[in-house]
């Protein structure tokens, strides 16, 4: 007579490992910026105005230093995040970058006593810096943007401070809302309103160099992140300029 044995062996795979527990990208929060992104010590990461278009434009000897890049490359994300808003993409200098909605991810690292040195986890100077550098709240629905923008009138060119919405497109006001405030609900429809599309947001998070109570209707829709081509813009009479706050 032949015995055959069957070994049991316990299922060594286990249980799935706690998203939040492994996440090496966190919100912190305070009361006067709400939540926002840290690394996986609690050091505050935030963005900058100018890399509307989505690539790192703090590349000046004075910028670069102040600001360092944030970078992981197996980033976690808790369940409170998606880890479709983070990507990865090169500086000019081909360093890589870690993205989130678009926007490039810095630490903040002012001198001190002649050194640059990075700000400890929980700290948070860094945002309001020269109204352009924020933490990175992930419910924020509008945000500032810097760049030259061209006026597409006159042709002329300059610098420009503005709001877009939290992927960086343009947002723009329509002149005739100005002009008769009246009408403000119905001044842009039929084919204008199909070109320039609008989105509202009840309740619009802001960065704290903003005004919430100032919104209302405040974002559009189809639109290329950075792009300003509609500032000054001439629609058979009826101007439409770039939201500057």
């Amino acid at each position: 007579m032949s015995l055959s044995t069957v070994s049991c062996k316990k299922d060594s795979a286990g249980p799935a490992p706690d998203p939040d527990a492994v996440a090496n990208v966190k919100l912190a929060s305070s009361a006067t910026l709400g939540s926002f992104l840290t690394d996986s010590v609690g050091n505050t990461l935030y963005f900058f105005a100018r890399d509307v278009a989505g690539t790192n434009t703090c590349t000046s000897a004075a910028c670069n230093p102040m600001w360092p890049v944030y970078y992981n490359a197996a980033l976690k994300v808790p369940t409170t995040l998606k880890a479709s808003d983070f990507a990865t993409k090169p500086t000019a200098d081909g360093r890589s970058q870690t993205t989130y909605k678009g926007w490039p991810l810095y630490y903040f690292a002012p001198p001190a006593g002649g050194v640059y040195t990075r700000k400890a986890a929980g700290q948070t100077n860094g945002h309001g810096v020269g109204g352009i550098w924020h933490v990175v709240n992930p419910a924020y629905g509008v945000v500032l943007a810097s760049k030259s923008v061209e006026d597409q009138t006159t042709h002329a060119v300059a610098n420009k401070t503005f709001l877009v919405d939290a992927q960086g497109r343009t947002l723009y006001y329509f002149a005739k809302d100005s002009s008769s405030p009246a009408t403000q609900p119905t001044n842009c429809t039929g084919s204008c309103a199909s070109i320039w599309p609008a989105l509202y947001l009840s309740a619009p998070a802001v960065p704290s160099t903003l005004h919430v109570s100032d919104f209302a209707t405040i974002t559009r829709g189809n639109a290329t992140r950075g792009r300003v081509e509609g500032h000054d813009f001439n629609n058979s009479g009826d101007l439409w300029f770039v939201a500057a706050p």
